[in-house]
């Protein structure tokens, strides 16, 4: 049976009359903050996808439109302008649009009864609760559940957007311990990245079948004879590998064959270890759940949630979300909030996912008490924490890149024939901005912390090339500019490079640093995907180098990353990286080069070293076969 939606029924009520143009405290009349309000109360309806009905009504008006002004004369100046529907845009810039009257006095009292005269009889035969009708304000604010709110409290929850709200769905799977027993729960993603995914192509309201033209998509085959493409039938193309220099063919039948098989959904528990063994650098993100026990299997579920906080042990569990997914490994741990237990996982890495990054050893350096001082005072005054409340907690915290986007969707809807404005809302700026408090209380700590430890500039030595063939640069000590310090980054490695050699800068250093950053590069990779970015860079000096007719330079760094690929046991990739262009620089490219074709060949190529573990036969009964 299909859940039952539940929708709202909203009546916005605007003070349109003379009296809505008083000024507030801060200089902003009601009637300008009234329009905010109702515009982003549409606006965030619509950016949640939201089904609930809406209706707007004018107090105030110059217009008498309403169904009830023809009993008497006590509904006049009330305009309803839209009956109870779904949000659209064209309501948002009806909104955006008004202007006051000089009607006055604006009869408010009038329009809450005639708003809920509406509630009643347009929902009528709905899921819709029914309102009891009082002329008194007390008696409706009462019956009517209402709030009354000013303009302080309810425009900073007013000013940002917020996305479609979705209901957790459980996962419903028996916790297994072995063939043992097992212990029904209910998982829920407790931690999820905001989903960055947006449905605003096309309008439907401004756009006609004719105006909107379908895109379609032709792939086109090419294979390269004799320098002349020859086009391909997507049917006589099959899938293969590369192994070496051959590319061997795979058919379907290969890959449902060969391809790893997960098997069914399941939670199970592979042991038990105490909880200091898993560090907290192990913890991934991208799997975090709560697991509550099924109601029949409570008792179950305590008893191993005692056990495991007593011995301070955790659980090691293996988890296939669907049938013949990934499986993931993580680590299950005892929680207990609110006076009630529940499991907490987290995924744990595997062997592939660890990354080994070259730091700095700090043994060398022993600060001293001032030194300390000043560090323990910038981690205190930067402290989110003040009684008990902590800043930016997740719930509670905007997103400023979702924010600014939904902007300036709201911005082309409302003006699809006008430019974006270039200036950030204040809202959303106020985003990205430090709390006042903590700006103030770190001034003096980051005082401390620039007087105690004072910055040494680095001064690069000069080289003496001798070798004709080597790239040579003139820089005197005496000219080196110390504010022309740079670095080259591992995020933008290519653009760092280019921009110090237009500013002047030695291009002997800037190659050196390129050199560096790209075999970390290479060193720290674990697929093909991560070495793309050392590729490029290694394009880049390439063709650098060839223009300054400096060949040895570059051959010599190739030979210097073919070892970082191999000993990193990387020998599988290295077909495929080389074959990116980046091959050595030979004398038939350039003439001053030793390299030969036939020599480079060869460079291209590698061993493949034989798997010993084949010379070993080891029986079906010896016990040494489940470690090996």
């Amino acid at each position: 049976m299909a859940a039952i939606i539940k929708k709202e029924a909203i009546i916005l009520a605007i003070d349109v009359g003379k009296n809505s143009l008083q000024p507030d405290s801060d200089g902003k009349s009601f009637f300008e903050k009234a329009k905010f309000c109702a515009s982003m109360i549409l606006k965030r309806k619509i950016f949640a996808e939201s089904k609930d009905y809406l209706s707007l009504i004018l107090f105030g008006s110059s217009r008498t439109n309403n169904h009830l002004s023809s009993s008497g004369c006590c509904y006049h100046n009330i305009e309803i302008v839209t009956s109870l529907g779904v949000v659209t845009w064209d309501l948002i810039k009806h909104i955006n649009s008004l202007s006051s009257t000089d009607i006055t006095p604006s009869d408010w009292l009038n329009t809450l009864v005639l708003a809920a005269d509406m509630l009643k009889k347009e929902n009528e035969g709905k899921d819709f609760d029914d309102i009891s009708l009082n002329p008194k304000l007390e008696t409706f604010v009462l019956k009517s559940e209402a709030t009354a709110v000013n303009f302080g409290t309810v425009l900073p929850k007013l000013s940002h957007y917020k996305q479609k709200e979705v209901t957790p769905r459980a996962w419903n799977i028996p916790l297994s311990f072995g063939n043992a027993f097992n212990i029904r729960v209910s998982g829920y993603k407790k931690i999820d990245e905001t989903a960055k995914s947006f449905k605003w192509l096309l309008c439907k309201n401004y756009d006609t079948e004719d105006s909107v033209t379908a895109m379609k998509k032709h792939t086109t085959y090419f294979y390269v004879e004799n320098g002349e493409q020859i086009e391909v039938d997507r049917e006589n193309i099959i899938d293969g590998f590369r192994f070496g220099d051959t590319i061997i063919p795979v058919s379907n039948l290969d890959t449902d064959a060969y391809s790893y098989k997960s098997g069914p959904r399941c939670l199970q528990v592979l042991g038990f270890t105490k909880a200091k063994n898993i560090q907290r650098s192990f913890l991934m993100d991208g799997g975090s759940y709560i697991f509550k026990p099924h109601k029949e299997d409570i008792i179950a579920f305590r008893v191993i949630f005692n056990a495991m906080v007593e011995r301070e042990e955790l659980m090691i569990i293996r988890k296939v979300y669907s049938n013949n997914s990934l499986p993931t490994i993580g680590a299950i741990f005892p929680q207990r909030e609110d006076a009630e237990n529940y499991f907490v996982c987290v995924n744990l890495p595997y062997a592939e996912d660890e990354h080994l990054f070259k730091l700095l050893s700090l043994k060398s350096f022993k600060p001293n008490y001032e030194e300390n001082n000043a560090v323990r005072n910038l981690i205190d005054a930067m402290d989110l924490d003040k009684d008990g409340n902590e800043l930016f907690v997740p719930e509670n915290t905007h997103d400023p890149e979702l924010q600014y986007v939904f902007d300036c969707i709201t911005q082309k809807a409302i003006n699809p024939n006008k430019l974006l404005t270039k200036t950030i809302p204040e809202h959303i700026q106020s985003l990205l901005n430090s709390p006042k408090r903590i700006m103030v209380k770190t001034k003096q700590p980051i005082y401390e912390i620039i007087k105690v430890f004072s910055l040494q500039q680095e001064i690069y030595e000069k080289r003496s090339v001798e070798d004709n063939n080597i790239l040579q640069f003139d820089c005197d000590e005496e000219e080196v500019d110390c504010s022309k310090q740079f670095v080259i980054t591992a995020f933008s490695p290519i653009e760092d490079f280019n921009k110090h050699l237009e500013n002047g800068l030695n291009p002997v250093i800037v190659c050196d640093n390129m050199k560096h950053i790209t075999l970390d590069l290479i060193e720290s990779s674990t697929s093909m995907e991560d070495l793309e970015k050392p590729a490029s860079n290694l394009k880049v000096l390439r063709e650098f180098y060839i223009n300054n007719n400096d060949v040895k330079s570059y051959n010599t760094l190739m030979y210097l990353v073919k070892d970082s690929v191999l000993l990193s046991g990387k020998e599988g990739m290295w077909s495929q990286f080389i074959d990116s262009g980046i091959g050595l620089i030979t004398n038939q490219e350039i003439e001053i080069s030793d390299i030969s074709q036939e020599l480079s060949e060869q460079f291209m190529k590698h061993e493949v070293l034989q798997d010993v573990t084949a010379e070993f036969i080891i029986d079906d009964d010896d016990p040494l076969k489940e470690f090996l």
